[in-house]
Parts: C-alpha cells; sequence; structure tokens
C-alpha cells in the first residue's frame, strides 16, 4: 500500500511541476514532461504489468489537461511504459546510460504518435518541437533516472513472493 501512494503522490507532484513551473523553463517552444519521464524511468526498473498501470495512469493525468482528444496521452504512454519495461527486462538497470539514451528514443517517438494522431483528427499541433522535447527530457532523465532507481531500491517498493 505504501509503495502504490508513494508513486501516486509523485505521480501528482510532478503532473503540477509540469503545468505550474516547466512552462516557465520553455526553450524554443520545448518544456520537459517530468510526469512521462518519470513514468519512462519508473518503467525500466519495474515490472510490465507496473509499467502499463504506470502509463495509463500518468497518461490519464496527462489528458485532462488536453481538451479535444481524451485518451491520446494514456494510449501512447501506455505502450512507451511498456516499451521501456521491456528494455528494462533486456539491460542491466545499474548502468545509466542505456535508460537515459531509451527516455530519448521513446520521448521522441511518443511525440510522433501524438502529432499523428491529433493529424488524424485534425487537431493540428506543432512538430518543430519534439525533437527538443526528446533533448531536453533527456536532460530531465539523467536525475530522473537516478532517482527512480533509487526509489525501487527500497525495501517497501519491492515485491514480495507470495506462497
Amino acid at each position: 500500500m505504501k509503495r502504490i501512494l508513494t508513486v501516486v503522490s509523485l505521480c501528482i507532484l510532478f503532473l503540477i511541476l509540469d503545468n505550474t513551473l516547466m512552462p516557465l523553463l520553455k526553450i524554443r517552444g520545448a518544456c520537459p514532461s517530468l510526469i512521462f519521464t518519470f513514468a519512462l524511468c519508473y518503467s525500466i526498473v519495474s515490472s510490465p504489468k507496473d509499467a502499463v498501470i504506470i502509463g495509463v495512469f500518468t497518461g490519464a493525468l496527462q489528458d485532462l489537461y488536453l481538451l479535444n482528444c481524451f485518451g491520446i496521452s494514456m494510449l501512447t504512454n501506455m505502450l512507451m511504459c511498456l516499451v521501456a519495461a521491456q528494455i528494462g527486462k533486456s539491460i542491466f538497470i545499474e548502468k545509466a546510460l542505456l535508460p537515459i539514451i531509451s527516455s530519448f528514443i521513446l520521448s521522441v517517438v511518443k511525440g510522433l504518435i501524438v502529432v499523428s494522431m491529433m493529424f488524424l483528427i485534425k487537431q493540428y499541433t506543432h512538430i518543430n518541437t519534439i525533437f527538443y522535447d526528446g533533448i531536453y527530457n533527456l536532460i530531465v532523465s539523467i536525475f530522473m533516472y537516478k532517482f527512480a532507481y533509487k526509489l525501487s531500491q527500497k525495501q517497501y517498493m519491492k515485491k514480495e513472493w507470495r506462497f
């Protein structure tokens, strides 16, 4: 229970920071997504089931701020977190280089998917900032991955076997 409350409260905190502080730090129209970066980093160090849950939850929180297209962030976050969990299963999670690079690539892929889906429903957005968002998320993920990895190593965050 403590594990769930910790992750939910962190997601809500990152959502608040995403919508209040991060727009003030825009560079070339791009700002990082703390909640998405946390979801990716946490997905790398956790199981695929947890990754899908956190992807859907963080996507639903992000969709609260998209007016005309509820569900796009939920779907893309779920898919990207599932891919991140699969990446986490196949690498040494103690080393931070591959998870950080994966976070950049998955951020760019998510941006391309979101712009494509918005284009299909005739809600036109700017494609120019996708690469800059990815670079910004790369910088944030350097610190976020260390935080997520240390968080996952805490005793109350580990799942225990039940027989």
